[in-house]
């Protein structure tokens, strides 16, 4: 007997139901109940706050303890309620998994160079703010100077009215005192004018912008930006801190790697360290069952387990087939990872390109409007947009997830230090668990509206996929046709 149900009852949830139980019915309510799918629904953010709650006490053994015998007052965490929308998102973060692939770093990767990269375009929007304010100063000056011209030849027009006798001519047209060349004979000498060096005309010229930088009234920030504008690229201080990110990321991946290693290596020792008997085998099978079951029902859950079990399949049936037929075999198995990164790489950019082709002709729809661009329209736009940002995301994720994989195998298997009796056995292990990882699927009455965002996925790209036969269809008709017309022309 429980001193309290209310959190069991925000849940829906009896006080006797497993800890696989209270998250399946939290995942399903945090879906449905999260305010932005319940707008204009003021209760929307309470509820949802209430089984926020009541899943942070409930998902915590201590803390189910403690409630369970004294009630809600005995049973507050130390540091005080989460944030809700924090605790949905790390939910959705898939943080049962870091164990087993680490802490997703895309994200996390994109944001820390977007905020370097984003200060370059900053940059440039000031740069060409300064170039308009030189262009404006520039169309001001000519006019003026248009109109001066104007001004000074209607003022010299009375001078030459009375026509100068050929003496008068002749005396003003040769002045006494050495010869000026003239420009059409400049370059005939080239001995009385000097040319000027590449140094000589790359200082005029930047005098010369300096001069109509300053005439424009532009600021020193706005000068060294237009400078900078000019070369392109990222300035000296934007490559040093890329450089110190890129060198920080391949520490952080290093130790991630070396991490999972050692754990992996632990995972695997239940069967690689014993006989490896019948027993022992069902034993650890059964292991690796129980660990998928809570792991299948997190955000994006499935498609995580199969990663890494198509990543242990591979390398380990890969390492396994090196040791027989002089490596031959091993080698083909090598090849055939190649082309699936191949493969997977060409996946994980076409994805994003489409999720960019279809957020660039939403905004083209919403800018055209017009009677057929309706509420409904919207809304279905906006659906498929969401399922195309999200395909994208996971692909990126899934190929950082099976490429750190890959190196966590290769460092346990490949490691020289370890006599290659024990690499084989882990290699034998890796196949074992990888085969459940791959199988791994969720039953009839585990799917539903909890799985809203692999559902938005998964449409989205069923429907890539239909478009793209159909495309494809529409290309074979339309060629068929042009062979046919071909045909019927040369034999007319």
């Amino acid at each position: 007997m429980v001193a309290d149900t209310s959190y069991y009852d925000d849940l829906g949830v009896a006080p006797t139901a497993t800890e696989l139980e209270i998250k399946k019915a939290y995942r399903k309510l945090a879906i449905t109940t999260h305010p932005d799918k319940n707008p204009g629904d003021e209760t929307a953010h309470e509820r949802f706050q209430k089984i926020g709650e009541a899943y942070q006490i409930l998902s915590n053994e201590d803390l189910r303890k403690r409630y369970d015998k004294f009630g809600k007052e005995e049973a507050q965490p130390s540091g005080g309620f989460e944030d809700p929308s924090e605790f949905f998102s790390m939910i959705f973060g898939g943080e049962a998994f870091v164990d087993l692939i680490g802490e997703i770093s895309l994200m996390k990767d994109l944001t820390a160079t977007m905020d370097i990269t984003m200060q370059e375009m900053e940059e440039e929007e000031l740069a060409q703010s300064a170039e308009e304010k030189l262009n404006i100063h520039d169309e001001e000056a000519k006019a003026a100077g248009a109109e001066h011209a104007a001004e000074g030849s209607s003022d010299a027009a009375p001078a030459y009215t009375e026509k100068p006798s050929a003496t008068e001519t002749t005396s003003t047209s040769t002045p006494a005192g050495p010869e000026k060349p003239s420009a059409a004979s400049g370059p005939s000498s080239g001995a009385s004018t000097p040319r000027r060096n590449w140094g000589q005309q790359a200082l005029m010229d930047r005098s010369e912008e300096e001069a109509r930088m300053d005439a424009a009234g532009l600021s020193q920030e706005e000068k060294d930006l237009r400078k900078k504008e000019k070369k392109k690229g990222l300035s000296k201080e934007q490559q040093e801190r890329l450089a110190a990110f890129e060198e920080e990321r391949k520490k952080a991946r290093e130790e991630r790697v070396n991490t999972l290693a050692n754990k992996l290596v632990d995972r695997l020792s239940v069967w690689t360290e014993t006989d490896k008997n019948k027993d022992v085998t069902h034993a650890f099978e059964e292991k690796i069952r129980l660990e998928v079951e809570n792991l299948k029902m997190e955000s994006f859950g499935l498609e995580i387990l199969h990663a890494v079990g198509a990543t242990y399949v591979q390398k380990g049936t890969s390492f396994l087939k090196s040791q027989k037929f002089l490596g031959i075999s091993g080698f083909f198995s090598r090849l055939k990872d190649k082309g699936t990164l191949a493969k997977e790489t060409w996946t994980t950019i076409s994805t994003a390109i489409d999720a960019q082709m279809t957020m660039e002709e939403m905004a083209k729809m919403e800018e055209r409007g017009g009677e057929d661009w309706t509420d409904e329209k919207r809304a279905e736009y906006e659906k498929k947009v969401t399922g195309k940002i999200l395909a994208a995301a996971w692909r990126g994720s899934k190929f950082e997830i099976q490429s750190v994989l890959r190196e966590v195998c290769d460092q346990i298997l490949g490691d020289k230090r370890i006599r290659l009796e024990k690499r084989v056995e882990r290699a034998h292990a890796l196949v074992l668990a990888g085969n459940i990882y791959a199988k791994a699927e969720r039953d009839p009455e585990e799917e539903g509206d909890y799985m809203a965002f692999e559902q938005l996925m998964a449409e989205a790209m069923t429907k890539k996929g239909k478009d793209e036969k159909e495309k494809k269809k529409k290309d074979k008709k339309k060629h068929s046709h042009e062979e046919t017309e071909t045909e019927e022309h040369t034999t007319a």
